[in-house]
């Protein structure tokens, strides 16, 4: 018989350090709430370190709308009456936030 031992490694996660991204000013839609208009969402204001990137995310009467992930988005029927409102994720190496848009206006 051999006598074996193996040694246990443990590895320790380091955590980040820095600030992550907080939102200072609320992200906004432009455009016209109408049928076939082209809505863009922009940012809005982040704090934080290193690089901020950003996903986004469209809703129609608070539900998301699916494949709705760029910071443009054109209005089709299936939104006529609804409100639409969107969603900014700020994220860097630290952490991410999440900032929304005000309710907008039923879509025409």
């Amino acid at each position: 018989t051999l006598g074996l031992q193996q040694a246990e490694v443990v590895v320790q996660a380091t955590a980040a350090t820095g600030n992550p991204p907080v939102n200072t000013v609320a992200p906004a839609i432009t455009g016209t709430m109408t049928t076939g208009q082209t809505l863009t969402l922009g940012n809005g204001t982040w704090t934080g370190d290193a690089t901020i990137t950003y996903t986004y995310q469209w809703f129609a009467n608070g539900v998301a709308i699916d494949g709705a992930v760029n910071n443009t988005f054109v209005l089709t029927s299936a939104q006529t009456g609804k409100r639409i409102q969107a969603m900014v994720r700020a994220s860097n190496g630290v952490g991410n936030a999440f900032g929304f848009t005000a309710l907008g206006a039923a879509v025409a």
